[in-house]
């Protein structure tokens, strides 16, 4: 159903060349009047609807217009469909109601109930996927997409919806189970298992269920997992391509304490199947807590002995292991930005990336982005203040920090933080007064926040 651009009528090839170029050139309003009229009378030309609602976006963002949460902007109910077929009621709604309101989540849930009547998963998806973009909070819709996915045979898409829960939010319980099923389904999928009497056979054939029951039991001493160790061993030496054994020893390495042998064999397991995004994940994980672990005994080292021989190759080690932690950071926000450009929330992520490498110029235009998403505005311009502070542009820190801080009602963890910064900008600009106001405000509501309490009484000594 899908259709590609080589697919379409030569005279919509025309517009989609011109569409791409005016794109190119951030000219939004041009590539939507060249855009609506292919995907109108191509609906599965999935490369270009997506474009026509990316420039919508963009278009809505540089008007400054709230994205609408409910009915639509025409009756405030459902667009009207009669007896319309629904690819064109699809049409009529590209041309009505997405070019004012494209990330209306009652008109994209209506969009992805009759793309579901018209058996079109993929157009489905991408419903889900707008609202996603325009309400990045919005857990109930990404719980909604994510089973979307998995019903689908898309567990990796799944999979990367259930964490973007897991990020707004933590103790989302359905979510947590949802994300290792899916990866654990990604794994399956990408090792061949495609049917469940294979992975049975599979685990018969190399022992491995009673084993893996054994070793998920909660409560195993350690010279109980020594001793399973030992047997998984000999059973590697014997069959050094059995991934199921190569990480079952990796696992057990870690559990006693053997990082890197652990991350030895962890790497080793993906290196017999580079597809498997949890062990992925697992590897980078664990990679990052052994650097972890080596920098906070280098600082350690440092702090016992500061006139050692060795301590600025130490220091140099602890730089660079920043340095390039943050690079990889910063690189992996990139790509989530270029793939979704409207969405703030991701240009946050990439701030905040940019700020914790210490490029603060480059993380101020997407904060001042991010800021428009009311759902992370404040947190941003927190950002944003200590972009300017760390430029020494004081008189922009303290605007941006007290226009966040009156925005703020209650007294949250997010308000003391903004006013604490504030109260920091404002003493390194010499401004007592401001100083002691931002702190005092603090210290009326949480005496033990900080050392705000020992900042405001030793004024009055």
């Amino acid at each position: 159903m899908i259709i590609k651009d080589t697919e379409l009528d030569p005279k919509y090839q025309n517009l989609w060349k011109r569409a791409l170029v005016s794109a190119d050139q951030k000219n939004w309003d041009y590539v939507i009047n060249l855009v609506l009229p292919i995907v109108k009378e191509n609906l599965g030309f999935m490369q270009g609807r997506m474009l026509l609602r990316t420039a919508e976006g963009e278009k809505v963002n540089a008007g400054g217009k709230k994205f609408s949460l409910g009915g639509l902007s025409l009756g405030g109910g459902l667009f009207k469909s009669g007896n319309k077929e629904p690819a064109d009621v699809i049409a009529e709604m590209e041309e009505n109601v997405f070019q004012k309101d494209p990330f209306n989540i009652a008109a994209n849930t209506q969009l992805y109930d009759l793309a579901m009547k018209l058996h079109f998963p993929e157009l489905a998806a991408f419903a889900l996927e707008t609202i996603r973009m325009g309400h990045s909070e919005n857990t109930k819709n990404m719980h909604k997409l994510a089973e979307h996915y998995m019903a689908h045979d898309e567990p990796q898409k799944a999979s990367d919806v259930y964490r973007a829960i897991l990020k707004v939010d933590p103790r989302d319980i359905a979510a947590n189970k949802g994300e290792k099923d899916a990866a654990a389904k990604t794994s399956i999928k990408t090792q061949g298992w495609s049917q469940d009497g294979d992975f049975r056979k599979a685990m018969k054939d190399s022992g491995e269920a009673a084993k893996l029951e054994k070793l998920n039991k909660q409560g195993m001493t350690k010279e109980e997992m020594e001793q399973f160790l030992s047997e998984t061993i000999e059973q590697y030496n014997a069959d050094q391509t059995n991934i199921l054994i190569v990480k079952r020893m990796a696992d057990l390495y870690e559990r006693i304490g053997q990082l890197e042998n652990a991350y030895t064999f962890f790497e080793y397991a993906l290196t017999l199947n580079p597809g498997d995004v949890a062990l992925q994940r697992k590897v980078e994980n664990l990679h990052n807590k052994i650097q972890d672990l080596q920098m906070v005994q280098m600082e350690a080292d440092i702090e016992a002995n500061p006139d050692a021989p060795d301590i600025d190759d130490k220091r140099a080690q602890i730089a660079e292991i920043r340095r390039q932690r943050a690079g990889k950071l910063i690189e992996e926000a990139k790509g989530r930005v270029e793939r979704n450009p409207t969405d703030k929330t991701l240009r946050y992520e990439l701030g905040q990336a940019l700020f914790d490498g210490g490029l603060y110029t480059e993380a101020i235009p997407e904060l001042q982005q991010a800021r428009s998403n009311p759902h992370i505005r404040t947190k941003a311009m927190l950002l944003l203040g200590r972009c300017f502070e760390k430029k020494n542009m004081n008189d922009l820190a303290e605007s941006v920090l007290s226009e966040a801080a009156k925005e703020l009602v209650a007294m949250d963890n997010i308000k003391k933080e903004i006013l604490y910064e504030l109260a920091m900008v404002n003493e390194k600009s010499g401004k007592r007064d401001q100083y002691l106001e931002a702190l005092k405000e603090i210290y009326n509501t949480d005496y033990g926040y900080r050392d705000v309490a020992k900042r405001v009484e030793s004024s009055y000594s």
